[in-house]
């Protein structure tokens, strides 16, 4: 059998077991599947290069283990497989390192923080580096130079072309968005790294997240395979309308926050199969989730309101975009995180065709049997 290379699946998706997310052909789609789970039982000797399955599918599972069982065992390995090596996180550290003296050394009395994936643990080798820089609101170069011609986003633009001429693959300063940003990838390295400034609220966030990672034990996985999920579509980024970390893991939280508490209200025992969370979560928020009229927040266990209310409306009510999904910020309770993600629509019908696969795998006879 060939050797399987990271080309070879880094952007496939699994979840779909290798049926095209905007295939609307269902009988193609179950065929793909069928085959692809036929090829799972399969020992490693008889496989041929047309059966061979993303790394964290390589396991060959009983032919009467139940199909949830084995759909968290892949996530199992899954989060395994995308931790970050220890070369990895060392090229990062040392990344944050140079973004530090730099800034000491071209702003006055700077402070750098880090904030998303890198702060709360929950970063796939490709999630970009978050930083916030917090410098004075005047007089903030060093060298005492003209701050008027020139904002900290494109000074420190300047700065990094100058110190990696030839090691950036990319640089931007992206000054049209909510959270204006610098960003750039070290080609060496493959590091990417997004800069803003003055923005206080990043680091809390983090913090805030890190108790949730402490109190829901799912949150973690799931956090890990929804991220790599929306990545592979390019709807990862909040630029461009897409989920960002702080949204996805608000959502994740809000899920197995009712989760629990109807476990609670009907003396059900709540079974952490990642299995069932992903498939329930993709029901959720593909299928059952009134985007127009209900609002998501997390605080006090968590409940959902009413977009359209009196007290709500103003904040996370929308009359050209009606179907985004308002989102609380917990620190912020008048800042509606989902404003960004223009894109939910196309994520929702995306969770919603992924959701029709997976049941349609786990529900077709024959699929677990050799």
């Amino acid at each position: 059998m060939t050797e399987l290379r990271e080309e070879d699946w880094k952007d496939d998706d699994f979840l779909s077991f290798g049926a095209n997310a905007d295939d609307d052909n269902d009988e193609e789609a179950i065929e793909r599947l069928q085959a692809a789970a036929r090829a799972e039982t399969l020992p490693h000797h008889q496989r041929t290069d047309t059966t061979v399955l993303p790394p964290w599918m390589n396991e060959t599972f009983p032919h009467d283990m139940n199909p949830l069982v084995q759909l968290h065992n892949e996530i199992v390995s899954f989060c395994h497989l995308v931790q970050p090596m220890p070369e990895e996180i060392q090229a990062r550290e040392e990344m944050i390192g140079k973004i530090e003296k730099m800034a000491n050394e071209i702003f006055e009395d700077p402070k750098v923080e880090l904030f998303g994936s890198q702060a709360t643990g929950l970063l796939l080798p490709s999630s970009d580096i978050d930083l916030v820089i917090t410098i004075p609101e005047e007089d903030w170069r060093k060298d005492g130079g003209d701050t008027t011609s020139i904002s900290p986003r494109g000074f420190l633009a300047q700065k990094i072309r100058q110190e990696w001429l030839h090691q950036l693959s990319y640089l931007e300063v992206i000054e049209k968005t909510k959270i204006p940003l610098v960003k750039f990838t070290h080609e060496p390295t493959n590091v990417s790294v997004d800069i803003c400034f003055n923005q206080a609220s990043g680091p809390p966030a983090a913090a805030y997240m890190k108790r949730y990672l402490q109190a829901l034990p799912p949150l973690r996985p799931l956090t890990f395979v929804l991220k790599y999920y929306l990545a592979v579509r390019r709807l990862n980024e909040p630029y461009t309308g897409g989920i960002g970390s702080f949204l996805l893991q608000l959502m994740i939280v809000s899920f197995l926050q009712h989760r629990e508490r109807h476990a609670l209200n009907y003396r059900k025992p709540s079974l952490h199969n990642l299995g069932c969370l992903l498939l329930e979560f993709l029901e959720l928020y593909g299928n059952n989730f009134n985007y127009y009229t209900t609002g998501i927040t997390v605080r006090h266990d968590g409940f959902y309101f009413a977009k359209g209310s009196r007290e709500r409306k103003p904040y996370f009510w929308n009359e050209t975009r009606p179907f985004l999904l308002a989102m609380e910020n917990p620190l912020d309770t008048n800042n509606d995180v989902g404003t960004g993600s223009f894109r939910i629509q196309t994520i929702q019908r995306s969770m919603q065709h992924s959701y029709k696969t997976l049941v349609a795998h786990l529900a077709t006879p024959g699929l677990t049997e050799g």
